[in-house]
């Protein structure tokens, strides 16, 4: 699943899909960006997919499902500074707090953006949200919905420290998702007038993604008018994993 994500987010693919044109992804020997030293491809590749690991990935996963429930300020601003560590020793990434109000609190979306080397100004999103809601808080405290989505996204941010992708790359961590979507409601409001609609070439949405049986597929859905990213998404996994892919093409989606 992480996989197929991190290809996706990078806007390429083998097959040179609708978002790609060839471009390369470049970091250092190092992970160091732009230092003049040995550079190596970061296109979707194996030594791309190498840097992606599973243990780190359950640590960031058991930190969030520590915190219990999501829900409340307390745990949320917990959740935020947890990401936020993570994040900020990552080389080539600009990390940002998006500040606004809910019920009376002032709560942040975390933007980590990495820019694009030759089409800075236009973005592929990819996001997750890091607040949860349980009906039994002590037995489930949010790990696939969707403290597996924040792992996930975390771990594209550190497999991609140091590239310089064709596009720019967003990635996002929500907070009060569950609450009447506030939070990502509040970043579109804030992005508005400094982000032309038609400068985003797609977004993400990774939600739920770590429950499942051996068997389970992967559910690609979204609406027909962005039926192309879908493929996209769809070859790269059939590319590089052995899913099975369920496109879900509907006008309701999303």
């Amino acid at each position: 699943m992480l996989a197929l994500l991190l290809l996706a987010s990078t806007g390429c693919s083998e097959s040179e899909g609708p978002l790609c044109d060839g471009a390369l992804l470049e970091a250092s020997a190092d992970g160091a960006g732009d230092d003049g030293g040995e550079t190596s491809t970061c296109a979707p590749s194996a030594s791309l997919l190498a840097r992606v690991d599973g243990a780190r990935m359950r640590v960031d996963l058991e930190a969030l499902v520590g915190l219990g429930e999501r829900r409340s300020y307390t745990s949320q601003t917990r959740a935020a500074a947890y990401i936020q560590a993570q994040l900020s020793p990552l080389s080539g990434i600009h990390l940002r707090e998006q500040s606004y109000s809910h019920l009376g609190q002032t709560y942040v979306n975390l933007e980590a953006t990495i820019a694009g080397e030759l089409e800075p100004e236009t973005f592929v999103f990819v996001g997750a949200h890091y607040d949860s809601v349980s009906d039994d808080p002590l037995v489930a405290p949010g790990a696939d919905d969707d403290a597996s989505g924040t792992a996930t996204v975390l771990e594209i941010a550190r497999a991609l420290a140091g590239c310089r992708p064709r596009r720019s790359i967003r990635l996002l961590f929500f907070s009060n998702e569950e609450s009447d979507i506030a939070g990502s409601t509040a970043y579109v409001e804030s992005i508005k007038t400094t982000l032309p609609a038609d400068r985003l070439v797609g977004f993400i949405n990774v939600d739920m993604v770590a429950f499942g049986p051996a068997a389970e597929d992967l559910d690609l859905a979204t609406r027909p008018a962005y039926a192309s990213l879908a493929d996209a998404v769809g070859t790269a996994v059939e590319q590089w994993s052995a899913l099975d892919v369920k496109p879900i093409i509907d006008e309701h989606c999303g």
